[in-house]
């Protein structure tokens, strides 16, 4: 009758309602922790997670087990502690997983939840570098290029991009989206163009096969290409999503005033689906700690 009513195919109907009837309520009650804590219902795992202090934790555990649950509910002993909860950093990496934490945080702690840093890692890294840009010589509201931006600017240039290997008359845009995924991957590494550069003149210079060759050789396409982009990209005053990353990263390494600034700001830093890190995320949290 659901599925009659709703048009929803009936496996979606039966699966919803077997997931209502035997999966525990995410509306948990509030349970006492071993340190007198409340908990929304934390198994003892999850309260040693939770009561966790002076030092980095990592809980690891399967989809579903209640990872985001035990974030919150930390979130909420750490506020009951008398902790600033202007001092929380909340991160994680999707746009719908920060929508889910707010909610859930606005449910257990309403009445500071707005004070609390609750949002994505390339959201935040835009927070730091609007904080900052005049340190990184940006405005205070730079343009951000997606992918699609970042094709544009290359296809202005295209004619007199010195492409060998990468060259698609029929279809120019094609190998650019390819060069494109390739500088995005290097920023997820921390290797910007001079970096990049340099790594691929090493690989040409060590390359023996036929096939060695070939690949240095795109690597060094590519390298042209990243060094263009940075600079055209300069000129429009934008930062892509790598940059996000990428450059607060760069700051926090190299500026010991704002990395204190930063760290005395974000005192207890949390990082749901950690599972997602890459090397630059990665780096970033070792600067923020």
């Amino acid at each position: 009758d659901i599925a009659e009513q709703t048009g929803l195919p009936l496996a979606l109907v039966r699966q919803q309602l077997t997931d209502a009837l035997l999966l525990p309520k995410p509306e948990a009650q509030l349970g006492l922790s071993e340190n007198g804590v409340d908990t929304p219902s934390c198994d003892p795992s999850q309260i040693r997670a939770v009561s966790h202090r002076g030092s980095a934790y990592q809980l690891q555990a399967g989809p579903g087990t209640g990872k985001t649950k035990t974030l919150v509910a930390r979130v909420k002993s750490l506020i009951d502690e008398g902790i600033d909860p202007a001092g929380i950093l909340v991160l994680t990496f999707s746009n719908r997983a920060a929508g889910e934490l707010y909610d859930r945080l606005a449910q257990s702690v309403p009445a500071v939840v707005d004070k609390i840093w609750i949002g994505t890692f390339h959201g935040f890294g835009l927070d730091l570098i609007r904080r900052f840009h005049d340190k990184l010589s940006l405005s205070n509201d730079p343009a951000l290029f997606d992918r699609s931006d970042a094709i544009a600017v290359l296809e202005e240039q295209l004619p007199t991009l010195p492409l060998k290997h990468y060259r698609n008359l029929w279809d120019p845009s094609m190998v650019l989206r390819d060069i494109v995924s390739a500088i995005s991957r290097a920023k997820d590494e921390l290797v910007d163009s001079v970096q990049y550069r340099g790594l691929a003149v090493t690989m040409y210079k060590t390359a023996t096969t036929k096939d060695e060759i070939e690949h240095a050789e795109k690597c060094l396409e590519i390298a042209d290409v990243y060094d263009r982009y940075e600079s055209a990209k300069r000129e429009h005053g934008g930062v892509d999503f790598g940059d996000l990353i990428l450059f607060p990263t760069r700051l926090l390494e190299t500026d010991e005033a704002g990395r204190l600034n930063i760290q005395l700001r974000h005192r207890h830093v949390l990082v749901d689906e950690y599972q997602d890190v890459n090397r630059a995320s990665a780096r970033l949290l070792q600067l923020l700690a």
